[in-house]
């Protein structure tokens, strides 16, 4: 971390993407799509090379965040947020002694609030820090930002508000327990709003972050508790050498110095650990199945013998695409595996014919050609089916697939529809009518069926 900036790690195979997870294993930086997240997981994931589990990369990022509690408590300090201290202090200094003085005080507290929120909201979104290190005043004219401002104050005034209670009127170590315990989990609470939305259902996921980013949470814990007895040890020194006013001023300086503090480390907790809980810090979503993932990573990492394996294997299934057929057969291509290309090259024509990849189609039985120049589909069905797809952009391949099917395939179910497609590619296509006639003949003399003899006639008057 540079002057308070979060330094980005950059996912391997996905250049300019923040990685989240690091492999040590592989020694590499992975984003979310780059892993097994399983079921998509935002806490644990495995590396898709190696299968072992993964550290999130940002963990460790920028140091403990104990070493940089100097910076939290001057981060309050800055000319932006300086003005927020006088507010509540100089109010507080105005009113009458406790409990009168306990309405006031709050309200007074309302702008450090926005602005906590908005800290919290800018330091969770790296880009946006680096461009502007505060929020400025008008993140108080954000009204749907109240919501979660107000939702955020809830639970450290249902516990500060109470201790104080007892500390004054019951018993000062109770009162300074209750603080002090009760603010260990006000961050949790904080961090729940920001990552799962301004509502009060959001307070239920609170445990999550203390258990999924234990040391860093604990940073965050710990100054919340040791603020309150550390905030109330120096009011009641102030009470006996100074004016009350002047006790009550700083007794709000030091509510608004905690508050902006533990603020500016919640929203750093955030930057490292929001992507991981679902926070929408302007990453790409993983959107692809995790075998799509799991090809792609291997592909970038050069295993391709893997990538064939699992391609195979998916090939098997009645669900396999034409996509998934390209990608076999690119890398039979790219590891110079050509006799088992040829091999594959029926099963892959089929399927696009059924998919209705002319285009490629054609591609393929040219480069099958290329070697074996008479080289033709052994099936006489998918013979047909191919010239029915091309007989209108490629008339000459079309009647190369289909003559001479009566000789090779005398016993072909649908041969009388091979040759009248032939007869009307021969008579439409190329002119040759006589020609033509004679496929004609050929269907009406060996085939029965009262549909195809119907069509030679139909033919016979359409060319005259």
């Amino acid at each position: 971390m540079l002057g308070g900036i979060i330094v980005n790690r950059y996912c391997k195979y996905h250049p300019g993407t923040q990685a989240l997870w690091y492999c040590s294993h592989d020694g590499l930086h992975l984003c979310q799509q780059c892993v097994d997240g399983r079921n998509d997981s935002l806490i644990e994931a495995r590396c898709l090379l190696c299968n072992q589990e993964l550290e999130s990369s940002e963990q460790g990022q920028g140091g403990p965040l104990w070493r940089q509690l100097d910076r939290y408590l001057r981060y309050p300090f800055t000319p932006v947020l300086l003005p927020l201290l006088v507010v509540w202090a100089l109010l507080a200094s105005l009113v009458p002694p406790l409990p009168v003085m306990v309405p006031v005080v709050v309200l007074a507290g309302l702008p450090a609030w926005g602005f906590a929120r908005a800290v919290m909201t800018l330091r969770s979104h790296p880009g946006k820090a680096r461009k502007s290190h505060t929020p400025g005043w008008d993140c108080l004219s954000d009204m749907a930002g109240w919501k979660a401002a107000l939702l955020q104050a809830l639970p450290a005034l249902l516990v500060m508000v109470p201790a104080g209670f007892v500390l004054v009127m019951v018993s000062e170590p109770v009162g300074l327990l209750i603080g002090a315990v009760g603010l260990l989990l006000v961050p949790a609470f904080w961090l729940a709003i920001q990552a799962q939305g301004p509502e009060p259902g959001s307070y239920a996921a609170a445990l999550t972050y203390i258990f999924s980013a234990p040391r860093d949470y604990a940073v965050a814990a710990v100054l919340a508790s040791v603020g309150w007895l550390l905030g109330v040890a120096l009011i009641a020194v102030a009470v006996d050498v100074m004016p009350l006013p002047l006790a009550q001023g700083l007794a709000g300086a030091l509510a608004a110095l905690w508050w902006l503090a533990l603020a500016c480390l919640c929203g750093d907790i955030l930057a490292r650990h929001g992507h991981l809980w679902g926070l929408d810090q302007g990453g790409k979503k993983v959107t692809a199945s995790l075998e799509e993932r799991r090809q792609r990573v291997q592909l970038c990492a050069g295993r391709f013998d893997k990538v064939l394996l699992s391609t195979a294997k998916t090939l098997k299934n009645k669900k396999a695409t034409v996509a998934d057929w390209q990608r076999y057969d690119r890398l039979l291509d790219i590891t110079d595996r050509e006799d088992e290309r040829r091999t594959a090259a029926p099963s892959y024509l089929e399927m696009l014919v059924v998919s209705g990849a002319w285009a490629e189609a054609l591609a393929l039985l040219a480069r099958q050609r290329e070697v074996e120049p008479t080289w033709l589909p052994a099936s006489p069905s998918l013979r047909l089916a191919l010239a029915q797809g091309i007989h209108e952009q490629e008339p000459k391949v079309a009647v190369g697939l289909l003559k001479d099917l009566h000789d090779r395939h005398p016993d072909f179910s649908e041969l009388g529809d091979a040759y009248l497609l032939l007869a009307k590619i021969l008579a439409e296509q190329f002119g040759l009518a006589g020609k033509a006639e004679q496929y004609l003949r050929f269907v009406e003399s060996q085939c029965r069926d009262a549909k195809l003899r119907k069509q030679v006639a139909d033919y016979r008057a359409a060319w005259g």
